[in-house]
């Protein structure tokens, strides 16, 4: 054998020892073999007597012996494995995958790991079937014992630095202190002698599971460095984020930074600079100043200290590495973490000068949004939904908390509710007959529904108008009710806000000119002067003082006669022939109506005579854009007149030419005149209706409209009466009453019957109607809810039998418009308060054994005795104890019911 099983670790040292110094003091040649030898002795020696210890605490393994031939490849599962090839001709050729693997044996069980904490390498090696023919990996590796140590367990590298204490070298034995971070060599074994400048290479490769440094997880592997990541794992770059989060993305903490002045004085000695809570990192606190930093501890199970250093070092509190520096006017505490407790920190009184703190910290968020289960299913069959929804939790202390703790963080965003569907097995038959469920088995979701959207803020040009938004739930039964608000967050609410009326605004157009109100001469002519909107309709708005003129002077190049002593050709209505032309200007259309040709000349040149013209129903064909003839009986509208009487000059004296005189209406010393100012509305929307032109007292100059009184009632003009609309009435919308509002306060639903309808009153689909529906729901009683006493659930009861209590929280709140409760002092309401407590588990207590008093011991001196006696008791409901017979408690385990007493030693 190469060892003794049984042969103690100081004893290998020490044999290790010895081989060591002679291979220091041999030629170079042989003291690299014999280096070889000796390692490798060591190395299965020492792996033998660690299986055969097993020791309890941690321990190291040595590396399996290797051979310098091999290099290291990474497998597609991460894990690390060692190249083998002979460097024969065989090994060159060409060979597929499957022959290559078909050469080797199955791989062999795992290695016991190098250590038994911090992160160790395990092994697996497979043997060659072809002898030396075999091309590929005859090792792998994976790490393992990835548990942290404790910090009474030292350093991996420096526990193999110290196995040479008890080796001399150069004829001297050394303390020797692992070097750490060789960017050369870093997986070497270098130490250093305590308290010299000596550093030797006491090994070309640490054991396997050594770190290649302090500043991360990389370890060596047969004298290589391997990258490890945060999560343990060969080969993997994953990094811990700032929070200790490993690949995590910094969402589970938050930078804290910022300096403090310290006011303290020989009256106050000591400040609180910051609180730093439990699982903080990467602390670093700098105090410029004469004053002193001091750190109070407490921990989660309430234990506290106080903590001060006068001398730099790194020191453990709560299980916490804090490094201390100091020099002449600064303090510097570095602390990696986690934290294992709060970190109170004081600065300390020592002289009469100002002290300013700066500290740094990635403070844990101790408060996050957990989800709930899913509630209950809305129906027990046809199909139903269930939603959860999100509660604050005390990571911490593992207990949901009030809400308000997770909106502290603003990184901390509440999750929506989820939403799926349950039960949705049909409901079963019922006497024969299936029961169907409206909306095909399936429960409508709740919904937004909205309120009608408020008048626009201005009307025309564009606007702004909102709506406000509830949620409603639809039971099974048709009826919609009003529900919390996170039932609907599954729903993108709809918009509260958009535009409105972006259309232009109404402007003044004018109409045709009408013909000169005279045949020779100067006269008037007129126009009407509408307000039209972007549709083309006659509506009000416009600005008056913008309106055009609607009459004007006009001159016929026509010589005029007149008698002498008769009265100004004046006198003849203007408005007559304004009215005249506004009511004779028609063109056909797609519906038959009367088309009236010009009137005749008059049939007389002087005196009263007759005109003519003729009216024909006419129709425009669309296709062709023609106009064709019908008979009378197909236009419904009243026929225009054929003839009318005329009237020309006098023919009883001589003509002579004259300028008419234009009468007061044209005089321009006149302040107020008749217009007309266009139609009223239609008196029908469809089936015929009528339309009057508007004559209205104008102010001349300023065109406001005045009171009737103040223009001349005998120069009105005349009333002109025509038909209009007269198509059939396409289907509308009607709407029944609303119903009685769901809530009398805080904000309640009203819904009503909607419907489209034919004008003779059948009900048609409501595709029919083309106009927007009304709606079937407007919020109600949007007012405050007087307050009111509130009470959550009752708890659990404080006895199961017997009689106990249950409690209550009662609360006095307001419900307000919004839907939300605001709390109140109890003095403002005024109703009897609900009862915060009451009775409970009303039923009696099984029978139980209960113990009597123990008696007095039978002897006054030795060694005695003592009886109790046994009695059936029970608990009534009403918190009566009740003796029974024994026999009600005969199956019950007995104590006791005799012991044995000890009194002072009798005097022989």
């Amino acid at each position: 054998m190469l060892c003794n099983w049984k042969t103690s670790l100081a004893r290998e040292r020490k044999a290790t020892g010895q081989r060591a110094r002679d291979r220091m003091m041999a030629s170079p040649k042989a003291r690299g073999l014999s280096w070889e030898i000796t390692w490798l002795v060591f190395a299965i020696c020492t792996h033998l007597q660690s299986r055969a210890e097993q020791a309890q605490g941690a321990y190291f393994l040595p590396e399996f012996a290797l051979s310098p031939q091999g290099s290291f490849l990474e497998d597609t599962t991460g894990e690390q494995f060692l190249t083998y090839r002979y460097d024969d001709q065989t090994s060159r050729t060409a060979r597929s995958d499957e022959d290559k693997e078909g050469a080797w044996d199955a791989w062999g069980a795992w290695s016991d790991c190098s250590r038994t904490c911090g992160g160790g390498a395990s092994y697996s090696l497979r043997r060659c079937l072809n002898g030396r023919s075999c091309e590929g990996r005859n090792i792998r590796y994976k790490t393992c014992s990835n548990n942290d140590c404790s910090l009474d367990v030292g350093d991996f590298r420096a526990q193999q630095c110290s196995a040479y204490n008890d080796v001399k070298f150069q004829g001297h034995f050394y303390e020797w202190l692992p070097v750490y971070n060789d960017p050369n060599a870093p997986c070497a074994l270098k130490c250093q002698a305590l308290g010299k400048q000596l550093v030797v290479e006491l090994a070309p490769k640490v054991l396997d599971g050594t770190r290649c440094n302090t500043e991360s997880l990389d370890m060596c592997i047969s004298g290589i460095c391997q990258a490890v990541g945060c999560d343990r794992q060969l080969g993997s770059n994953a990094k811990e984020d700032n929070c200790g989060i490993c690949a995590g993305d910094g969402s589970t903490c938050r930078l804290v930074r910022g300096q403090a002045k310290a006011h303290v004085s020989p009256e106050k000695r000591e400040e609180i600079v910051i609180a730093i809570p439990h699982g903080s990192r990467s602390v670093r606190l700098t105090l410029k100043g004469p004053a002193h930093l001091v750190i109070e501890s407490k921990t989660l199970q309430g234990d506290q200290g106080e903590h001060s250093f006068n001398a730099p070092g790194i020191f453990v509190i709560e299980n916490t590495a804090v490094e201390f520096q100091k020099s002449s006017d600064r303090e510097t505490m570095k602390i990696q973490g986690p934290l294992g407790a709060d970190f109170i920190i004081k600065t300390r009184y020592i002289a009469p000068k100002d002290s300013v703190v700066q500290f740094f910290f990635y403070q844990p968020i101790s408060h996050q949004w957990r989800q709930t289960e899913f509630f209950p299913c809305t129906v027990t069959c046809g199909g139903g939904y269930q939603l959860n929804s999100a509660e604050c939790v005390d990571i911490r202390l593992k207990r949901v908390v009030a809400d308000h703790y997770c909106h502290y963080y603003p990184e901390n965003k509440k999750p929506k509710p989820k939403l799926k569907e349950c039960n949705m097995d049909p409901c079963p038959s019922s006497d024969g007959f299936k029961e169907i469920m409206p909306y095909d088995h399936f429960q409508p979701l709740p919904r937004w529904e909205h309120n009608p959207w408020t008048a626009c803020s201005v009307s025309c040009g564009g606007g702004i108008q909102r709506r406000s938004f509830v949620c409603v739930e639809e039971t099974i039964h048709g009826e919609i009710l009003q529900v919390e608000e996170w039932k609907c967050m599954y729903a993108p609410k709809p918009k509260v806000m958009q535009t409105c009326n972006l259309f232009d605004c109404p402007k003044w157009v004018a109409m045709e000119w009408s013909q000169c109100t005279v045949t020779c001469g100067r006269g008037l002519r007129y126009r009407v002067v509408l307000c039209i909107d972007h549709h083309g309709q006659h509506v009000g708005g416009c600005n008056p003082q913008l309106k055009l003129h609607i009459k004007e002077e006009c001159i016929v190049p026509v010589p005029c006669c007149k008698p002498k002593e008769e009265s100004p050709i004046e006198a003849r209505l203007p408005w007559f022939k304004q009215a005249q032309e506004i009511e004779e200007t028609r063109t056909a259309s797609e519906e038959p109506m009367f088309i009236p040709e010009p009137w005749s000349p008059c049939s007389t040149t002087c005196g009263q005579g007759i005109q003519v013209r003729d009216v024909k129903c006419r129709v425009l064909l669309t296709f062709t854009q023609t106009e064709m003839d019908l008979p009378d009986e197909e236009c419904e509208d009243p026929k225009p007149e054929t003839e009318r009487i005329c009237h020309q000059a006098s023919c009883d004296s001589d003509p002579v030419p004259f300028t008419p005189e234009f009468s007061r209406v044209e005089d321009s010393s006149l302040i107020y005149d008749w217009e007309y100012i266009g139609f009223t509305p239609c008196s029908a929307t469809c089936v015929g209706g009528t339309q009057e032109a508007i004559a209205v007292c104008l102010h001349v100059q300023t065109k406001q409209a005045v009171n009737d009184t103040l223009c001349d009632s005998a120069m009105r003009p005349p009333a002109m009466i025509h038909t209009c609309n007269m198509k059939l009435c396409p289907p509308s919308w009607e709407t029944g009453p609303w119903r009685q509002c769901s809530a009398t306060c805080g904000v309640g639903i009203q819904t009503r019957t909607v419907y489209c309808q034919q004008s003779e009153g059948s009900i048609v689909a409501n595709e029919e109607c083309k106009n927007e529906k009304p709606h079937a729901l407007q919020a109600c009683n949007q007012i405050d809810c007087p307050p009111a006493w509130h009470a959550e659930e009752w708890q659990q009861c404080s006895h199961t039998c017997g009689g106990g209590t249950q409690s209550r929280k009662v609360h006095c709140k307001q419900l307000l418009t919004d839907g939300s409760f605001l709390k109140l002092s109890d003095e403002i309401c005024q109703e009897p308060r609900l009862p915060a407590r009451k009775s409970c588990a009303k039923v009696d207590c099984p029978p139980q054994l209960v113990a009597g008093e123990w008696s007095k011991c039978s002897l006054s001196c030795g060694v005695g005795i003592q009886r109790r006696k046994l009695a059936c008791q029970k608990l009534t409901a009403k918190g009566q104890n009740v003796t029974l017979n024994v026999s009600m408690c005969s199956s019950l385990p007995t104590s006791s019911l005799v012991r044995s007493c000890h009194k002072n030693d009798c005097n022989k």
